[in-house]
């Protein structure tokens, strides 16, 4: 292998992944399939690596595309997830008994030892689809830098990655091929585990088609957020202020909203978030003003629990409120902004309200509004019935409840 630098020690994997077992039969549909492939196209261009389907290819061989274990049951139960509903994660059933935990975690088997010391090594959305895919990347580059000759940075080996041609006998596959086996699977020369490999990549490539697979990184200069006026302004969630993360097969887009449409996702008790967004605020003249957040109670908006954080000159301020109580702008806080900085609205899935796939909570992200307190301040309670109508939901009642308010302070 002219390219490839091959250690003289025999080296595995520091942590990494590697199939624990022959995975067996999984109950996937192909929409399914398809939203995972998604999910790892996606997360890969997010990093800068266009070449998805060498990774896809991975998750092919390593469980059948599974990530939780109600889809594949002839293999042991790992962790509980949030993207299983709760239920346990996928883990690999050829370290031992089930009951020893040693097994490889989610799609991509990582391991580092027993469940509890690979979730120390990688965190604990290491469990979760998007914390799993996340992983494999730099994985791999790490990899890269260390076995491939000439790769010797992070751009370098998301380079090659990127230009290497799934076609069978093409110089750079075969090398790609050898690596995976060696690196990811720990067989170095093993042509058994090469040609699974390269069975899995060219299924991956062919069932979805190269179109698919063709994305354009993110631009590395997305147009700028725009500055709130002194007169203040409404951030919706299509703006270029606002910012969502996490797993991309997890957002949703409702019919309805402030301006006809909204965003949302379901919720969790996990520690930390999956789905989370911000609305960033950058102001034109410092000053007081009033925060406020679009909500519509009813069967869409249900979290009792959605925990909203405002950073603003004096540090950050958490404020709970009940998303299916009232229809309309919620005030969030009073407070006091300055210029030149960068400020934000964040909520995220994590509010501590547990995600049952039999009885989801649905938590709205939609717009969000800033009043200057030296202005004219619309009264909460003259909210327009009509704007309520095209909210993020199919009802809601009119009138202000009661916020809960949680707030904790910081200083900078």
């Amino acid at each position: 292998m002219g390219h490839m630098l091959l250690l003289a020690v025999s080296v595995l994997f520091g942590g990494g992944g590697g199939t624990d077992f022959e995975p067996g039969p999984v109950n996937l549909t192909s929409a399914q399939r398809r939203a995972r492939a998604e999910i790892i196209r996606d997360s890969a261009a997010a990093k800068g690596m266009t070449n998805a389907a060498l990774l896809a290819g991975i998750g092919e061989v390593e469980t059948n595309f599974a990530h939780c274990w109600s889809e594949a049951t002839w293999a042991c139960q790992g962790p509980n997830s949030s993207s299983c509903g709760g239920g346990p994660v996928i883990a690999g059933a050829a370290d031992g008994a089930c009951s020893l935990q040693q097994g490889g975690l989610g799609m991509f088997q990582f391991d580092s030892g027993t469940y509890s010391q690979t979730i120390a090594t990688y965190g604990p959305s290491i469990v979760t689809m998007q914390g799993n895919v996340d992983a494999v990347i730099p994985f791999l580059v790490t990899r890269a830098i260390q076995s491939v000759d000439g790769v010797d940075t992070q751009a370098e080996a998301l380079a090659w990655m990127n230009s290497i041609k799934i076609q069978d006998g093409d110089a750079q596959y075969e090398r790609w091929l050898y690596f995976v086996a060696w690196r990811y699977n720990g067989c170095m020369g093993c042509t058994t585990q090469i040609n699974k490999y390269r069975a899995g990549t060219n299924k991956l490539r062919d069932e979805f088609g190269p179109t698919f697979w063709k994305i354009t990184p993110p631009d590395p200069n997305p147009p700028a957020c725009d500055v709130v006026s002194a007169a203040g302004g409404t951030i919706e969630e299509t703006d270029n202020c606002f910012h969502k993360q996490g797993s991309a097969a997890s957002w949703y887009v409702g019919d309805r909203g402030m301006s006809g449409a909204c965003l949302y996702t379901y919720t969790t008790d996990d520690p930390n978030p999956d789905n989370h967004a911000s609305w960033e605020l950058r102001f034109a003249a410092a000053g007081r003003y009033r925060v406020e957040a679009y909500t519509d109670g009813g069967d869409l908006a249900q979290s009792h629990q959605a925990k909203y954080t405002i950073t603003h000159a004096a540090g950050a301020t958490e404020v709970v409120i009940d998303q299916s109580a009232v229809a309309g702008f919620r005030p969030l806080g009073d407070f006091e902004f300055s210029t030149g900085e960068s400020f934000a609205v964040t909520l995220g899935d994590n509010t501590g309200e547990r995600y049952d796939a039999n009885a989801k909570i649905a938590l709205a992200f939609d717009a969000v509004r800033v009043v200057p307190l030296d202005g004219d301040v619309p009264d909460p309670d003259d909210v327009d019935p009509a704007a309520d109508s095209g909210g993020c939901s199919t009802g809601g009642s009119a009138g202000w409840l009661t916020m809960l308010l949680l707030v904790r302070r910081r200083r900078r």
